[in-house]
Formats: C-alpha cells, sequence, structure tokens
C-alpha cells in the first residue's frame, strides 16, 4: 500500500516537471544585453534586426529597408562551440561566413576570420540596455573600409 502511494507520487511529479515550460538557459550571457527589437542608420535607409535567445545561445534575423524596399535580409547566430565563441551569418543570396572571437569581454565582443576579405572582423560593443554598436571591418577593391552601425532598442524611450 505505502508503495502505491510513493508510485502515485513519483509518477505525479514526474509528469508536473514534463509539462513546465523549459526556458533555455543563457549560456553566453549575451540574452539581457542583444534579445529584443533594433534599429540602426545604415548608409540611406535602415537595418533592422530581431535577436532571441535559443536553445542556449542568441540568434538574429535582419533585414535593410531602404526607399520601402527590403533589399537585405541576413541571420546569424552567436553560439559557443567547445572553449570557442563563433558568429556564423547567412546573408541570403550568398556564402554563408563564420567568425570566431579573438577577444571576449563583459561589454565587447570581437569576431574575426582573416580568411575572408569583406568582412573579416565583426565587433559588438554592448553600450547599455538599449544601445549597441556593431563595427565591421573588411577590405572593398584592396581598400580597407569601416562601418559603424548605432543599434537602438525599440519599444524604449532611450
Amino acid at each position: 500500500m505505502d508503495y502505491k502511494i510513493i508510485l502515485v507520487i513519483c509518477v505525479s511529479l514526474l509528469i508536473l516537471s514534463c509539462n513546465e515550460d523549459q526556458k533555455p538557459k543563457d549560456y553566453l550571457n549575451l540574452k539581457d544585453k542583444l534579445a529584443g527589437n533594433w534599429k540602426a542608420k545604415a548608409f540611406t535607409g535602415e537595418l533592422h534586426e530581431q535577436w532571441n535567445l535559443e536553445k542556449g545561445w542568441v540568434q538574429q534575423k535582419s533585414y535593410y529597408i531602404e526607399n520601402n524596399d527590403t533589399s537585405y535580409s541576413a541571420m546569424s547566430r552567436i553560439e559557443k562551440i567547445q572553449d570557442d565563441l563563433i558568429l556564423f551569418s547567412v546573408i541570403k543570396n550568398s556564402n554563408p561566413k563564420i567568425f570566431k572571437a579573438i577577444s571576449v569581454l563583459d561589454n565587447e565582443i570581437i569576431f574575426e576570420n582573416k580568411d575572408y576579405k569583406n568582412p573579416y572582423q565583426v565587433k559588438y560593443e554592448f553600450i547599455n540596455q538599449n544601445n549597441f554598436k556593431r563595427t565591421i571591418i573588411g577590405f572593398e577593391k584592396d581598400s580597407l573600409v569601416t562601418y559603424e552601425f548605432d543599434f537602438k532598442k525599440l519599444g524604449n524611450k532611450n
């Protein structure tokens, strides 16, 4: 009789624990810095991004709007692979690119892959919860170019 009560309690606990919403763990400590919707002025248009926490890494979807036309879309993911922090980036109609973090600080991450000409470096600077800056460095026609995008979180007054 006591075994039946214990068995019923164990099965009930197991069922309840399986039904709980499992939220992904933020292994990279980037959710507070990147999660949400962002916008930055870019060239003559606007760059829009949405960052979400997915299975322990952060994932981004972005698009560029110029003259009411979406002319660019991309997806990126920052993920820890063994001891390395990796940035995967896929721009629509382009080959995927992979960058490895060469510097990880609390307010800055620098990714690099010198096998690429443009970009070969991507830098994220976390200003505060409502602002971050992404700097892209590469070569265009053998000239070094740097592009900076100052992102502001949407839905905030800052």
